[in-house]
């Protein structure tokens, strides 16, 4: 109960629209949820009172009851653990917590760097726009508009359109607009058979493969997985899109990885959620100029350099200033476990982790009791979703350079494809049927056999003309690398 109501917060239209409605199609004064209502406004919106309206309207709306309810849960696990008398971290994690920070840490150490001159960029940009009553141009950013960043990382109002407009991006769409919604799950089934996996049965195809909601034929779905291996279902949406594609050949490696472990006994079923980095690592591949052009799929498509550095660019942004946020959340979550901090206490936690972190402030002073958690936080929290985004991130890009490496590729790794490669699925399958019968690192070194470690140096080597970019460009600028103390208080 307490999981379904986190759940809800964001779907709950309940919050009055800015302005009366003012904004708002034909004035609409209705009620609005944050998804997917205000979730559109933040990628449109160019006022930054409005952007700062809902930041603090949803979590004002929404205190007490996601702070009843988290906390619940908290404390729903902290007795478990004591009934069954074991750690409480290892309840949550399922494996050792203390060593998997420790692994996190080091890969955030290695990502600041890059983190710092691309925070430094945005923060450039941002004060650009909106000027030193909205944004200090040597503080930490705003969260307002730091999730406005990200929501727009691939909009043309971006704060990459001074120097990589969106105009001069290839239209991924259509490259996937003569296909229908089943031929967009074909076409990530060959990825998969290409390396050797044996083809899906008609019995996965007639009974597995399961239809959209046609009572919402409209709606923006997502393609979606329930995984009950041996078996394992697929929602497809009739929409078809670019983006879906590469959502198919993600979940794609949930259904083949569950096939490869189907044969252990069902308690090795578990295994690290391995599945997800495997998923990013055939999406990097399956996104790369190379793939797309060697597919046909980019027909008559020059990816110039130019257009090559606009797609790593807008990468960086969705994916390295992501990381640091799921670092927090998960640390966040671990010290609350541990009673390091309580519930009176973790606002303040929170944002001083934050600003550590990711160099984001509050829009204006905020409550100590309050919970200033966004959504993202709740979403699948009893699957730690914010540590699992944190692995699969890292962990999918030193796939993926591990598998470059195998496939014999040469030139820049972010142009590297190992569709077709027979000794890439070998490895794949040789972890993928391990499932969890041997300890992570034995498992995951089946790829990475030189370091199972987590580490971010494969996305650094991938975005590495991005990072060379801002470190010339903010050097040119005379930009302050890095940020000083926000002077919000948490009170």
């Amino acid at each position: 109960m307490n999981l379904v109501a986190l759940q809800t917060l964001s779907t709950d239209k309940d919050i009055e629209p800015y302005l009366g409605g003012a904004n708002m199609p034909d004035e609409d004064d209705s009620p609005i949820a944050y998804y997917p209502d205000i979730q559109r406004i933040v990628q449109q919106s160019k006022d930054s009172d409005e952007l700062k309206y809902y930041w603090e309207t949803w979590r004002e709306k929404n205190q007490l009851w996601a702070s009843l309810n988290f906390y619940t849960i908290v404390q729903s696990y902290q007795k478990a653990a004591k009934i069954l008398e074991v750690p409480v971290h290892k309840l949550w994690y399922r494996f050792d917590s203390h060593e998997l920070l420790q692994h996190m840490e080091q890969a955030m150490a290695e990502l600041k760097p890059f983190h710092q001159q691309l925070h430094s960029f945005v923060r450039q940009q941002l004060f650009k726009k909106y000027g030193a009553d909205v944004i200090d141009p040597n503080g930490p950013i705003p969260d307002h508009l730091f999730q406005q960043v990200l929501e727009q990382a691939w909009g043309p109002d971006s704060v990459l359109e001074e120097f990589f407009p969106r105009s001069e991006l290839p239209q991924y769409d259509d490259f996937v607009s003569h296909l229908s919604a089943k031929a967009l799950i074909n076409e990530s089934e060959s990825f998969y058979t290409s390396l050797g996996f044996q083809p899906l049965s008609a019995d996965f195809h007639k009974n597995q493969i399961r239809e959209p909601n046609e009572d919402k034929p409209d709606d923006d779905c997502r393609p979606s997985i329930f995984d009950l291996t041996p078996h394992v279902y697929l929602m497809y949406c009739e929409k078809v899109s670019f983006r879906k594609l590469m959502q198919y050949h993600s979940h794609m490696a949930r259904v083949y990885y569950a096939s490869q472990k189907s044969r252990l006994p069902s308690y090795y079923f578990k295994a690290y959620n391995l599945e997800f980095p495997v998923g990013e690592a055939v999406v990097l591949s399956a996104s790369s100029p190379a793939h797309l052009t060697g597919r046909g799929l980019a027909k008559g498509v020059q990816f110039t350099e130019k257009a090559l550095m606009n797609r790593l660019f807008r990468m960086s942004i969705h994916t390295v200033l992501n990381i640091p946020l799921y670092y927090v959340h998960t640390k966040v979550m671990h010290d609350l476990l541990n009673d390091t901090v309580d519930m009176d206490t973790v606002n303040r936690h929170y944002w001083r982790l934050l600003e550590l972190h990711a160099g984001i402030e509050p829009p204006a002073d905020r409550a100590e009791g309050a919970i200033d958690f966004p959504y993202k936080f709740y979403v699948n929290i009893d699957q730690n979703f914010q540590t699992q985004k944190f692995i699969s991130e890292i962990l999918g890009y030193q796939f993926y350079r591990a598998l470059c490496q195998k496939s014999r590729h040469t030139g820049q790794l972010h142009n590297c494809d190992f569709y077709g490669n027979n000794a890439v699925g070998n490895d794949l399958r040789s972890m993928m049927s391990l499932g969890s019968t041997r300890p992570w690192k034995e498992v995951v070194g089946k790829i990475l056999p030189n370091n199972a470690s987590l580490s971010s140096v494969a996305l650094l080597e991938y975005y590495e003309p991005v990072f060379n970019w801002l470190k010339n460009h903010n050097r040119q600028a005379n930009a302050k690398i890095g940020w000083t103390s926000t002077k919000k208080k948490i009170v």
